[in-house]
């Protein structure tokens, strides 16, 4: 989130000379952060899946160097801070300011998700006592900051630099407001559940995808001159269309967050051969356990038979693998992804070690749109990509060489 802050703060200070005390301090946050990150995972102070490698000794590395990076990071910025220009000045409705409320915004969600995850550490370390900090507390905190964080995305594209007008932004948006209201109303009445924070979700996501539309189309259309349509479109900016792919990929994102949250259904059970179980349509029926004899583990497979609507969709195979090297067990889902929905099932234990061939625990699972939340993170990444490859960086590496190398060689 600081690094998201980071790039449209230099946006800014690119084009307006603006921010740029505040570019170099989140700057050195994020690094720092990143930093951080590593220590905790590292060091064994937070159990990870990511803390494959622990060791008290490179923790204690690391936090030396964090320690020396944040310091000698933060005694440079104090001493150059005061040189550095404000840059240009902007009204209270502008580019600039809907961006500064964003950057401040992202800031403020990052430091809920750091107290979340240092607040219970910190409490351990003091003898207070032992707590735990889950969705909850992250739900009632980060959700009320970043949905300002969505609306202004879909409002800064359209306010111009240094001075903006309300009244016109609301002409250019309104129909993305409105076709978003729509969508808002319809989709979770589609899945037969409409709440209130559903609605908001999936209206913070159509409205991202609409405006991002908008924005999109506005440009082309200013930008064509005689050209078709089809042809000026792919002939933007990268750094603009990246900027296109990584808003929509938020959006996607919160498609994908909000529909699982809202409508995921999940149910444990004891099943014995015979068994079925319906979960949000569909009915899982139970043919029992086979062992299998892996590469470097012995598996106790389940047979599971998936229908939809009556009809056999497909075999399902989970599996609960023993490996020989650690003795430790691992749980291997089967799951059937698609592009609106995912299902799982799992095995669980047997009820009875003596006989693993007859009632065993099973958790199954719906999932609607949660290959989103990981389509938009891709899309998030391809729209940094693109931005990063825009053909204006590199003329400015290249006029930047040519005007080193004169300078160089006159000196030899």
């Amino acid at each position: 989130m600081v690094g998201t802050a980071l790039i449209h703060s230099l946006a800014v200070t690119e084009k307006r000379g603006s921010f740029k005390n505040w570019t170099v301090l989140l700057a050195i946050s994020a690094f720092s952060l990143s930093l951080l990150g590593t220590f905790l995972v590292r060091s064994g102070v937070l159990t990870s899946v990511h803390a494959f490698a622990t060791d008290p000794r490179r923790g204690i590395f690391i936090l030396i160097f964090l320690v020396a990076v944040i310091g000698t990071s933060l005694a440079l910025f104090a001493w150059r801070a005061p040189k550095v220009g404000l840059g240009g000045r902007f009204g209270l409705v502008s580019r600039e300011s809907f961006l500064l409320t964003n950057n401040v915004l992202l800031v403020v969600a990052c430091a809920t998700v750091l107290l979340g995850t240092l607040y219970p550490l910190l409490i351990d370390a003091l003898g207070v006592g032992k707590i735990s900090v889950g969705p909850p507390y992250f739900n009632a905190v980060f959700v009320p900051v970043m949905a300002p964080v969505l609306f202004l995305m879909g409002v800064a594209p359209f306010a111009r630099w240094k001075e903006a007008s309300i009244p016109e932004i609301t002409r250019t948006v309104r129909w993305a407001m409105i076709a978003a209201a729509v969508v808002a109303i319809a989709l979770p009445l589609v899945y037969g559940q409409w709440s209130a924070l559903t609605a908001l979700g999936i209206l913070l996501a159509a409205w991202v995808t609409f405006t991002t539309l908008t924005a999109y189309v506005q440009r082309v259309q200013h930008t064509r001159a005689g050209q078709s349509f089809l042809s000026a479109a792919f002939k933007q900016p990268r750094s603009f269309i990246g900027m296109c792919v990584a808003h929509f990929g938020i959006a996607v994102f919160v498609v994908g967050v909000t529909m699982v949250s809202s409508f995921q259904d999940e149910k444990d059970v004891k099943m014995a051969p015979g068994d079925s179980v319906d979960v949000a349509g569909y009915s899982f029926k139970f043919n029992g356990v086979r062992e299998i004899q892996g590469p470097n583990y012995v598996a106790a497979q389940g047979d599971f038979d998936l229908t939809v609507d009556g009809k056999f969709r497909l075999k399902m195979k989970p599996e609960k693998r023993n490996y020989a090297s650690s003795g430790m067990p691992m749980t291997e889902a089967a799951i059937d992804a698609g592009f609106l929905r995912d299902v799982y099932v799992s095995l669980g234990e047997p009820i009875d070690r003596d006989r693993p061939e007859a009632e065993w625990a099973v958790r199954v699972y719906y999932k609607p749109f949660v290959d989103w939340i990981w389509g938009g993170c891709v899309l998030m990444a391809l729209g940094g990509l693109l931005a990063m490859l825009d053909r204006r960086y590199r003329a400015k590496s290249r006029a930047s060489s040519t005007v080193q190398t004169p300078a160089g060689s006159q000196h030899a």
